[in-house]
């Protein structure tokens, strides 16, 4: 960005604004070079003053949830990253859909765990299975977010985008789920970002909510690797299969390209063993794609974005 650019967005924006920002510290991966401008914006009306900016000045940007499930390159990213700051982190009870179910406002930066959590503490039951998932509510969305038979297509009853100009709810009935993704036109469109989603859950016993949820932390602890850095899962399962019984078939578990290695716990998760560089973890792929085709026939697609 030129220095005149950089002046217009700092007057554009209320929120704090960081210049040449290293994406490795608000990724999971903990990998990725510098953005031009780390914006963490405070509401939705800076959001669209900042999408404003992006469009006149035909600047690119990205809205980066938690971080999760998303791979940033070496080079950085050439334009505007955008965190939706406070104004995007409240959630409500506003009314009751009928004497069964319940409307819960969530703004599009709270996490997934801490949702659930919340929940629990309501004793509003459906949203259990979120529990441990690494990202936000927002970015859960967009990628159909799920875990143990369930996802975010199961409890979403609407969800309120913007963009530079007017705010807008978009109910369920127009919205296409498919696995790992929310098809919504405007959001198709790159003009608009969710800011808020409402979820459709039934009254619950807390205790036995928090003992499912215990349960399934349980599970992902026992077969998800733990502490090293990872985006989540790197392929999606196809058709009637499993990305990692296939990865695993093929004898990669474990196989390493610089730091970036296929996790000894669970092969379709890619690890970062101390200073892998997106193009190891983008090597290491490439490689697993060519020898699981090579061993099954099946052609994997990531699951992670590559920014």
């Amino acid at each position: 960005m030129s220095s005149s650019q950089q002046a217009v967005l700092t007057g554009a924006v209320r929120g704090k604004i960081q210049w040449d920002a290293p994406l490795s510290a608000w990724t999971t991966y903990r990998i990725g070079g510098p953005a031009d401008a780390l914006v963490t914006l405070l509401d939705a009306v800076d959001l669209q003053a900042a999408l404003a900016f992006c469009r006149r000045e035909r600047v690119a940007w990205k809205v980066l949830g938690r971080g999760s499930n998303v791979l940033a390159p070496d080079e950085g990213f050439r334009g505007v990253v955008m965190i939706l700051g406070d104004g995007f982190k409240k959630i409500r009870v506003n009314r009751k859909l009928d004497s069964h179910r319940v409307a819960v406002h969530a703004g599009a930066a709270v996490g997934m765990t801490r949702l659930a959590n919340w929940c629990r503490s309501e004793g509003l039951a459906g949203f259990e299975f979120a529990a441990g998932i690494p990202g936000s509510v927002g970015g859960g969305t967009v990628v159909n977010a799920g875990a143990w038979g369930r996802s975010m297509a199961d409890v979403i009853d609407a969800i309120e985008i913007t963009d530079e100009l007017k705010r807008e709810i978009v109910r369920a009935k127009n919205l296409t789920f498919r696995y790992r993704k929310c098809d919504c036109s405007e959001l198709e469109k790159n003009a608009s970002v969710i800011i808020e989603v409402v979820l459709n859950l039934s009254p619950g016993d807390p205790q036995r909510i928090g003992v499912t949820m215990r349960d399934l932390q349980a599970l992902r602890r026992d077969r998800q690797p733990q502490g090293l850095p990872c985006a989540g899962s790197v392929f999606k399962n196809p058709i009637g299969a499993s990305a990692g019984k296939l990865i695993d078939d093929a004898g990669l578990k474990g196989m390493r390209v610089g730091d970036a290695q296929v996790s000894e716990t669970h092969a379709n998760f890619i690890v970062n063993c101390g200073t892998a560089s997106a193009r190891d973890v983008q090597s290491l792929i490439a490689e697993i794609q060519r020898r699981v085709l090579n061993d099954s026939g099946i052609a994997l697609e990531p699951e992670i974005e590559i920014l």
